[in-house]
This record gives C-alpha cells, structure tokens and sequence, in this order.
C-alpha cells in the first residue's frame, strides 16, 4: 500500500508546474538577501529585469517543453489503468485474418501504415494511334544490315485487330476452374432459371475474422497453418443471416473471396445456414493482375450483363466496375445496417424487366 501511495505521489509531483521551483528559488534568495521578500532586480511579477525578454521566452518554452515530458511520463504509469474488458473487445489489425498472406486477401480493403497511401492497380493502356512516334510499326521491318525494309501490311477495319488489349476471359496459369465449362462456374442450374448472378465478398463484407480472442465472436474456425492449428474467431455482419436468406432466393449467388479454400470452407460451412450460397470460389480462382487477386466476372461462365458484385475492395472489381455495387468494409460495428439496406434495391435489379445490370449501376452514365 505504500508503494502505491507513493508513486501515485510521484505522478503528482512530476505533473506540477515548474512554478514550485520558483518559489523555492524566491524563499532562498529570500534568505541569503537578508528577508526582503523581493530578489534584487526584479519586479513585482518575480521576473529579472535584467534578462532579456528573449531568454524570457525561451526560459518558459523549457518549462512547457519539461512540463509536457512529465504530462506524458505520468501517462505512461497509467496505462495499466485498462479494463480487461476493454481489451478483450479490442481488434487490432495486426492480428486480423484479412492481414495474413497465408490466409485471406493480400488486397487493399484496410487504411494501410503510417497512413501511406496504397497503389491501386493500373489499367492496361491501349494503343489506338499509329501516329505515335513510340508506336511499333509491323510494316518496318530491320534487315540485317541494319537498312529498314518495308513490309506492305494491310488492317482490317476491325479496330479490336489493331489494338493492343488484354482478352480478360482467358485462364492464367495455375488457375482454377471447372473442366465441364471451361469457366470458374459450372453448367447452369435448370433451378435458376433466368436468374442473375450476385457474387459477394466474404471478409470484411459479410464477416470479420482475427487470430486474436473475440468475446464477441460468434463462432472459431480451426485452420492449419505449417503444422500448426490456429483458431480464427468469426464475427458475423449485423444483419448477414436475413440478407443471405433474401438473395439466396433471388440470385444464383457466389462468394468470390480471395481467401484461401482450408479458410474459407469451413467457414462458409457455419455462416451459410439456409444453403443460400450456391458455389463457392477461393483465391485460386483469382485473376492476378499487378499483384492483385481480381474477382474476374468474365470468366464466370454468366452473362455480364447478368453479373453483379458486392465487394469492399475497388481493387477486387477493378475490370468490372460498372458492375458493382459497393460496401464499406466492416470490423465489428454493431449498429452497421449496409446489408439489410440494400435488399431492397437488390430485389428490384433482380426482375426480369432489368435487361442489363451495367445500365443501373454504371455511375458514369
């Protein structure tokens, strides 16, 4: 008890203003001036008229500079002052699944460090004038003497033919998909009729999960990682199950996550409770594109002009903004409501009198 009293006194000591050394100072001089009450040379504010009104200022920026150390060390004693509660409600981003290369998504859905700004992914440029002196001219041909020989080349009016451009339904290496189709999708259910397709996101979307203890978690997925078991806590969006229930019966829907399948599956196992989610595709599913996971639409097997994605990452939809449909991204608000608020514009798009998905959600029309 002792010791407590006294470093709570030693906060409060250190926390004083520098003005106790003062008086200290005055009663000293005090004494050795004969009791005066008043240090020579100086007026009845204590100040020595002799000092400069420069080293004035600097004199008292050292006691505010002093005074603010001492603020910040008695901070520093207090921290221990943190409920345990407190902290078990805490999720840092560091131990968060969405931050782990061997687990989820490596894209940019959180603020990054140091509040350094991330790249997002570039675009292809596409080449369209034949003018442009750093064009490539299939004509001029180098012949080995270094002369150039013209080679008669003769373009179609097909503008596709003579453009440079990147044909987005073709599989990259090391790309999963499914055999019968040729596509990431399988043959179309009879079921679904003429039926969209709604892909959704998983983390950050529709859950939110973390290698740290949630008390709040509504279930623990255990995931192997290097021989090791690791227990990832679930927290599910306010609002998921009654949004799943609802699209599940006016979509053919598909979580597209860029998450890996040891992760994912089993979670969607426990998270999907009406069987509302009709195919599941992971991170080997991905297009990679500047070292970005891209939920590629084009590659579905369905028709864009059918095709929607719900995702919090710009970068995941980046070939297919016009048809997206945008949500932040959620960590463990309880008042967040996004999901059940867009039921009722996911149920209109989803009649069959919306011809094209791209002519609602494209903003820039």
């Amino acid at each position: 008890m002792d010791k407590l009293i006294s470093s709570l006194l030693c906060c409060a000591v250190d926390s004083k203003d520098d003005s106790d050394d003062k008086i200290v100072n005055q009663q000293n001089s005090r004494n050795r001036s004969g009791g005066t009450g008043k240090p020579r040379n100086s007026n009845s504010n204590g100040v020595d008229k002799n000092r400069s009104p420069e080293a004035s200022s600097k004199s008292k920026e050292r006691g505010q500079i002093k005074g603010e150390d001492k603020e910040v060390s008695g901070r520093n004693r207090n921290k221990t002052t943190t409920s345990p509660k407190d902290k078990v409600d805490l999720v840092e981003d560091d131990n968060s699944v969405n931050e782990t290369d061997t687990i989820t998504n490596t894209n940019e859905s959180n603020p990054t460090p140091n509040n350094q700004s991330q790249e997002q992914p570039v675009m292809p440029e596409v080449i369209t004038d034949r003018d442009d002196p750093n064009y490539d001219d299939p004509r001029h041909r180098e012949t080995e003497t270094g002369d150039i020989e013209e080679e008669e080349v003769v373009y179609e009016d097909n503008d596709e033919d003579s453009e440079s451009f990147m044909d987005l339904t073709k599989l990259q290496e090391g790309q999963s998909y499914n055999e019968e189709t040729g596509w990431l999708l399988g043959v179309k259910d009879a079921s679904f009729g003429n039926k969209k397709c709604l892909v959704l996101d998983l983390d950050e979307t529709l859950v939110h999960s973390s290698f740290k203890y949630l008390r709040t978690a509504d279930f623990v997925i255990p995931v192997e990682i290097d021989n090791q078991v690791h227990h990832v806590y679930v927290i599910k969006r306010p609002g998921v199950d009654e949004f799943l229930e609802k699209v599940g019966r006016w979509f053919e829907v598909v979580v597209f996550t860029a998450s890996v399948l040891k992760y994912g599956d089993p979670l969607l196992d426990k998270l999907d409770i009406f069987h509302s989610v009709h195919h599941r595709l992971f991170r080997d599913s991905c297009y990679n594109y500047q070292g970005n996971f891209i939920k590629n639409l084009s590659q579905l097997g369905r028709p864009l002009t059918d095709s929607i994605i719900i995702d919090n990452s710009p970068a995941s939809y980046i070939f297919h903004p016009q048809h997206s449909i945008p949500i932040s991204s959620w960590f463990s608000d309880t008042h967040d409501n996004e999901l059940l608020d867009l039921l009722p514009f996911l149920e209109d798009i989803s009649k069959s009198n919306v011809d094209d998905v791209g002519l609602v959600l494209d903003i820039s029309l």
